[in-house]
């Protein structure tokens, strides 16, 4: 559903790498790092901290991190739900 950049940046703190959460993804590190772009530019700042090789959430990226890691089971939930549902259609 249209969560995909949320999912990225979850990916991305929790392998601690831009280009772990692209092959979990099956996308580049350049499309992972294009989505985490915008959505640091719709949240209106940095999300993450990059250097000497790791990858850390800012203090405005933890809270984005425990939303959107929130959202992300809300709509494996919610798909769920609705497979469901089919299944007794």
């Amino acid at each position: 559903m249209g969560i995909w950049k949320y999912r990225y940046f979850v990916d991305v703190i929790d392998l601690k790498s831009f280009t772990k959460a692209g092959k979990k993804n099956y996308v580049s590190q350049t499309a992972i790092s294009q989505q985490i772009a915008q959505l640091e530019k719709s949240v209106g700042g940095k999300l993450i901290n990059r250097g000497n090789g790791e990858v850390t959430p800012t203090q405005l990226g933890r809270i984005v991190y425990k939303r959107a890691s929130e959202m992300i089971k809300l709509d494996e939930q919610m798909l769920k739900e609705i497979e469901e549902l089919k299944e007794t259609m």
